[in-house]
């Protein structure tokens, strides 16, 4: 009887001791408050240091959705997730956060179909719709949130965070045409000779068949497409891309005239009769015809792109005052970097690196030289607005006029600008030499570098 009174004891005292060490403490209640919200939810009993998930939320708020909990309302507090697993050692009220629910509409924009509603959370990253719409003869190349924007602001099912409702509008890029066989005629014009009319496909390029055709006393110039001489001209055996049947007229100079016109590297070049003797190309760097815009570059880059800026300038740092090449004042230099070279490197002339030896742009001394002793005449030539440049032996080079890139933007497209090869070293390196004429202005001026200028190259070949 002793030994089992013992034993009784000893498992009282031990099982007193386990219970006291496992102690859960006095239970707290978790209160919800919808703060702005409506519905209903049961406060929540949680038992001291025992961890135990946050009840969902039940609440709702129009125009909002549920975000998270915070301890205090204007959500500067303790955050919490909606079931998240905690633990209390006090009473405490949890307070709904929401956050905006916005709208984003789509815009067919000359397509067709339909595309619903879609709606974004605040503040949270969410992929834009497929692209359901359509359009006959074009592709789909994006979203902008105007219908009449030159930007894809947003690629098809892009992430993207929104902070209001907006419209995105479908942008499209006109599909290549089918290749269909289209003919040139060839017309000697005065001369002899015959010529087979030739087969092309519209859109794909290929080189005209060589001339045939002759006549006595004079040589074969070029084609035109108008049998006076004016219209679109074409070199012999040039690389043409056309899209449309037409006839090219033969022109004939006189063999007792003056050589007033040649190629250099398969481009072509007009004698103005300018006192240097300089020969300046029939086209812009990039094109293929007088008419054509070509293609617009920074001072000193040789390939056009998307913006234009400080910030992917070839030479510079990211700003206008750290230049890496072609600066005379440490004040504009990165990190005080000062080279005085004041005329662009044939590697970084693009004249020279898209057309080969030979080939230059023009100095700021050649375009004062083109400016001075040129009449110039508005004219619109081949549906393209653009000034006539007429030299002392009446010869002529037309330049297209469509203003300088900034950004992704076309400024003063009524107005030629023109690079040169010479740096501005008076008091601003980033500035260069170019050529501007419009309606309001016409001079040898200077402009930033980063600018996208079109060039006109020039060459002196040999005799």
């Amino acid at each position: 009887m002793r030994k089992i009174f013992i034993l009784f004891a000893v498992v009282s005292v031990m099982g007193m001791m386990a219970f006291s060490g496992c102690d859960i403490g006095d239970p707290n209640t978790v209160t919800f408050d919808a703060n702005g919200g409506t519905g209903e939810m049961e406060p929540q009993t949680f038992n001291g240091s025992v961890k135990k998930y946050l009840s969902h939320n039940k609440f709702t708020r129009e125009g909002f959705a549920f975000a998270e909990w915070n301890t205090i309302p204007d959500g500067t507090g303790v955050r919490y997730k909606d079931g998240q697993e905690i633990s209390i050692s006090d009473d405490m009220t949890l307070y709904a956060q929401w956050a905006h629910l916005y709208t984003v509409a789509f815009e067919a924009n000359g397509g067709t179909g339909t595309m619903q509603d879609q709606t974004f959370t605040e503040g949270v990253e969410q992929a834009i719709a497929t692209n359901a719409f359509t359009r006959e003869g074009y592709s789909f190349s994006g979203w902008d949130t105007v219908p009449g924007g030159d930007n894809v602001l947003y690629v098809d099912a892009q992430k993207i965070k929104i902070t209001a409702d907006m419209t995105l509008y479908a942008k499209w890029t006109e599909s290549a045409p089918v290749p269909v066989d289209i003919v040139v005629t060839f017309n000697a014009n005065g001369g002899t000779g015959t010529m087979q009319p030739q087969t092309f496909q519209s859109g794909v390029r290929q080189d005209l068949s060589p001339n045939a055709f002759t006549r006595e006393g004079h040589s074969f110039v070029k084609w035109t497409t108008v049998a006076d001489g004016s219209g679109l001209f074409y070199y012999d055996e040039q690389d043409i891309v056309i899209y449309e049947s037409m006839t090219l007229y033969a022109q004939w100079r006189s063999n007792g005239g003056t050589q007033d016109e040649g190629q250099l590297n398969g481009h072509a070049y007009v004698d103005l009769g300018l006192p240097s003797g300089l020969k300046w190309a029939t086209c812009n760097v990039g094109a293929t015809v007088p008419e054509g815009h070509g293609d617009p570059v920074a001072w000193g880059e040789t390939a056009s792109k998307y913006s234009y800026y400080w910030d992917n300038y070839a030479h510079c740092n990211n700003a206008y005052d750290a230049l890496t090449k072609y600066c005379n004042m440490s004040y504009y230099g990165d990190n005080g970097y000062v080279d005085n070279l004041t005329t662009l490197e044939s590697v970084d002339d693009a004249a020279t690196a898209r057309w080969g030896a030979g080939w230059r742009m023009p100095t700021r001394n050649d375009m004062d030289e083109l400016f001075d002793n040129c009449t110039r005449t508005a004219v619109t030539q081949g549906g393209v607005a653009g000034y006539k440049f007429t030299g002392p032996n009446g010869n002529s080079i037309f330049l297209p006029a469509n203003g300088y890139r900034y950004l992704e933007n076309v400024v003063e497209d009524n107005t030629c600008y023109y690079w040169t090869s010479s740096l501005y070293t008076a008091n601003e390196p980033n500035l260069a030499y170019c050529l501007i004429v419009g309606p309001e202005n016409s001079y040898v001026n200077i402009s930033y570098r980063c600018r996208g200028l079109l060039v006109r190259a020039v060459c002196s070949p040999a005799k």
